[in-house]
């Protein structure tokens, strides 16, 4: 691999791990100030441990059940990176695009979530 390639590769890690660290310190008061804040809270423990059959589990429930649309555009969020933790990219980017369509639906757009959506499907495809 080039210099280049690695400078690129490492660029994007360094994307992801920011998205990983900073998302659910700017959404989680904010945008979860309800029922799924408990299930929010386990199912990124789940991630950040590794278990991620349990964590994409509680994310497909909440995607399957919350009537707020950012909380679901944030579990499809979730769960796009937990496949690209896994090296599934076609998954990621399919649950990345689905977080966006369910923003773009509920008329909310420039949500925060949106922007972060779109970088990691972008970061995903390249």
């Amino acid at each position: 691999m080039t210099i280049a390639g690695k400078e690129m590769k490492f660029r994007h890690k360094i994307g992801i791990l920011f998205l990983w660290v900073a998302l659910p310190f700017c959404f989680i008061n904010q945008a979860f100030s309800n029922e799924y804040t408990n299930d929010i809270n386990v199912a990124d423990n789940k991630l950040i441990l590794e278990q991620y059959e349990e964590a994409k589990k509680i994310y497909e429930r909440i995607i399957n059940t919350s009537d707020y649309s950012v909380v679901k555009a944030y579990a499809h969020y979730k769960l796009g990176s937990l496949y690209n933790r896994q090296n599934e990219n076609g998954k990621a980017k399919i649950e990345y695009e689905k977080g966006l369509v369910v923003l773009k639906n509920a008329g909310e757009n420039n949500h925060k979530i949106g922007k972060y959506l779109a970088h990691a499907l972008e970061v995903t495809t390249n």
